[in-house]
């Protein structure tokens, strides 16, 4: 029997998606100790997914399907190396935290541990096909913290694509820190983000984006995104976490967010949220507080105002990356 937790993450920006220097892609972002994938798995003779009341999970086929393709790459079903894996936390997918890659190395990782292929994270992100544009998930998945990631060179990819349509490896780490003890506050309307063909449509229609954008963000991220969490200076953070909203892809992203999803994000800065950014394709929003009573006053306003069915989490950083035990 093996178990493992994972963080989720928020996505805060891609930092080239014009390529005009030679590389691509390069990210930003942080994992979280709440929002991530927990399963539990041991050998079997076959392919499967519980709930976890134990249930099969076989009629959530988009799932299934995602989960066995992570995993294939390393099981032999036809020789009887296969497993049995039963997710005991909610998967919420296409929300801008990052759950298929946690859900896809997690299971790959199981597979490693359960049948000691001594495989390490990027091994398996590789046979996963995750970390092809963003490495964020990848990395917060193996260490945890604040992550910029050092793209792509150009001639490794094929386009600009997202990580599910990209053939190139996982990208290298460019820097990791701790992140302080600062709350972070992720609000989740009932709604999903773009995935699949729609989104490496989007990739293709939006870039490359201006290279001058590209240059005011690399700037934000090197000399307000980073300094911000070496210094501990949280409102730094903020501003640069607004700033980066409306530059490169990530203007892109917040551009074809629903209505709500934009009031969303005017409601926690006026909630004294310090940044209110959109996670990847969203829909999840994300600020931070430094006190968890201004976050709970905040996470009660918002609750108020958003539709029912939404979520407001309130959590901290995840500063080590995923957990398992066997």
């Amino acid at each position: 029997m093996f178990e493992i937790a994972t963080p989720s993450r928020v996505h805060m920006t891609l930092i080239d998606m014009n390529g005009g220097f030679g590389r691509q892609d390069g990210s930003a972002g942080l994992a979280l100790k709440e929002g991530g994938v927990t399963l539990r798995a041991q050998k079997s003779d076959d392919f499967s997914i519980l709930d976890a009341e134990g249930n099969s999970f076989r009629s959530e086929m988009e799932l299934y399907d995602y989960v066995f393709k992570s995993v294939a790459p390393l099981l032999d079903v036809k020789e009887g190396r296969g497993i049995e894996i039963q997710l005991l936390s909610d998967v919420k997918q296409h929300i801008g935290l990052g759950s298929g890659t946690q859900l896809a190395l997690s299971a790959a990782k199981a597979v490693n541990e359960l049948y000691a292929l001594n495989k390490n994270i990027r091994e398996l992100a590789v046979l996963a096909k995750r970390g092809g544009t963003s490495g964020i998930g990848v990395l917060a998945f193996e260490k945890g913290g604040f992550i910029v990631d050092a793209g792509h060179k150009i001639n490794s990819k094929n386009g600009f694509v997202p990580s599910s349509r990209s053939t190139a490896k996982p990208a290298d780490m460019l820097l990791r820190m701790d992140f302080p003890d600062w709350d972070v506050i992720v609000a989740i309307p009932p709604k999903t983000g773009i995935s699949g063909d729609a989104e490496k449509t989007f990739f293709q229609s939006v870039c490359p984006v201006p290279q001058d954008e590209t240059f005011e963000v690399s700037h934000i991220v090197l000399m307000q995104l980073i300094p911000s969490i070496i210094e501990k200076d949280i409102e730094t953070l903020g501003n640069a976490i607004d700033r980066l909203q409306k530059l490169g892809f990530k203007k892109h992203e917040v551009q074809i967010q629903p209505p709500e999803v934009k009031s969303l994000m005017m409601e926690m800065k006026k909630c004294g949220a310090y940044g209110a950014g959109v996670s990847s394709f969203g829909p999840a929003v994300y600020g931070f507080s430094e006190s968890r009573n201004e976050s709970e006053d905040i996470k009660s306003t918002l609750l108020e105002k958003m539709p029912k069915g939404s979520d407001v989490m309130i959590t901290k950083a995840n500063n080590s990356g995923a957990s398992w035990h066997a």
